[in-house]
Formats: C-alpha cells, structure tokens, sequence
C-alpha cells in the first residue's frame, strides 16, 4: 500500500497481481513525506517510510471473525502499524482525512482468478516451509488460504470504491494509462517483477487444470468472476 502526497494517489496492494513489483517501483518515485508500507521479504532494495501512526482499529476488530485475525489486528495496532502491505480499501478511508481518499486517485490490480490461483500455488510450494512443499493442487484448493482479493478494494456491501482496477492481463499498458494520468515516469515496464521466479510451469493455465478444478476456482472465486467478468 502507497498513498503518494507527492502524485496524489492511493494504490492498494492485493494477492499475486504484482504488487511487491508495482509497490517497489512506485516507493522509488514517491517523496519522503509520502506513506510506502513494508513488503514481507522484499528481493530488491526498498525503503519502507511513515506507515507507523495511531488509529481506530475498532472497525477492522468487528469485521474479525477469528480470534487468529483478532490478535492480528490488535498485534498491528499496538505495534502501531497504520498502513500495512495488504490493507483494505475501507481501512485506508478510515484512517486518512476526508480530503486525501476523495481528492486522491485510488488504484489497484487484480487478475484472472484461474491465473492467480495457479501462480499463488508455487508461491505456497517454494516459499513456505518444506511440509508445503508436496502438497498437491487438489489439496491446496481444499486447504490453503486462498488469494481473494475482492474485500480489499471494496466496501462492506461489496461495492467497488477504487477509480480503477488494473487488469494484471494488460498490466504495462493499463499502467502505463494510470501513471500517464498521474505523472508518475514510467517507460513501460517495471523491471524485474518480485516472486515471479516461483512458478516454473509456464504452461497456460487452460492446459492444466481439470475440469472438476476449473468449476472449483469458479465457485470460491464466483465474487471477483462476477465484478469483473473473468472467463476461463
């Protein structure tokens, strides 16, 4: 997560949209008053800034339904980290002025579930412990936690509250638009993209699930499928 006083825009950060990448290319451009949010195990250099600060946490406390994610939330505030990597939309309005989240341009990315879901599997696979490692696609789909995306860029009734969602499919071009519009330098392309290198197979997704998988993905992902009209 950025909030940039410097171009005036709220980018949120979701799951396996390139976000470590778009995150560490934007902290590089943004000014030293602007608020740039950790990044767990960043592969490049990046200077985390001013995302430390008091808030309400009251509201995110009512949304947990687990004393897991309440402990989480709790842990946060009293460590006072205001701003995290994979904050909600609704969290940031929350706990910015009015003026900020109405006058800044707020953007985020999100990407075909059936994609997403395959690129996040060898992210589980080589990234966490060794135990991960074996587990099968059929298990991770039963099992893991999922990257759902949809909470982070909408509002408590499931409305869209961001000016816009970058398809991942058409990332440099649609980036390219945003940071256009904001006057953020941009060539075409953000380098090097964090954790990509997980994912070996780079067999289109089509050609490897099966159909009882494919019908799978739609069903837990039917929210983000139905906002944006993703196909498999």
């Amino acid at each position: 997560m950025i909030i940039s006083h410097k171009y005036k825009f709220i980018f949120i950060k979701t799951r396996k949209t390139a976000g470590s990448s778009i995150q560490i290319y934007l902290s590089e451009q943004c000014g030293e008053t602007d608020i740039v949010s950790t990044i767990d195990r960043p592969e490049r250099p990046y200077r985390p800034r001013n995302y430390r600060g008091l808030y309400n946490p009251l509201p995110e406390l009512m949304e947990r339904n687990s004393a897991a994610s309440v402990f989480k939330t709790l842990g946060r505030f009293l460590t006072l980290k205001k701003f995290q990597s994979h904050i909600k939309a609704r969290e940031v309005r929350d706990r910015v002025p009015k003026s900020v989240w109405d006058g800044f341009y707020k953007f985020t990315v999100e990407r075909n579930p059936w994609d997403k879901v395959l690129s996040h599997y060898h992210f589980v696979r080589q990234r966490y412990d060794r135990y991960a490692q074996d587990i099968s696609f059929d298990e991770y789909l039963r099992t893991a936690d999922l990257p759902h995306n949809f909470r982070k860029y909408t509002d408590i009734e499931g409305n869209i509250i961001v000016d816009r969602v970058v398809r991942y499919e058409n990332l440099n071009e649609e980036l390219g638009e945003v940071f256009g519009r904001l006057g953020v330098p941009f060539e075409g392309s953000l380098g090097a993209q964090e954790k990509s290198h997980y994912r070996k197979d780079r067999r289109p997704y089509q050609d490897i699930y099966t159909e009882e998988q494919k019908l799978l993905v739609a069903e837990l992902f039917s929210r983000e499928i139905e906002m944006l009209g993703y196909e498999f």
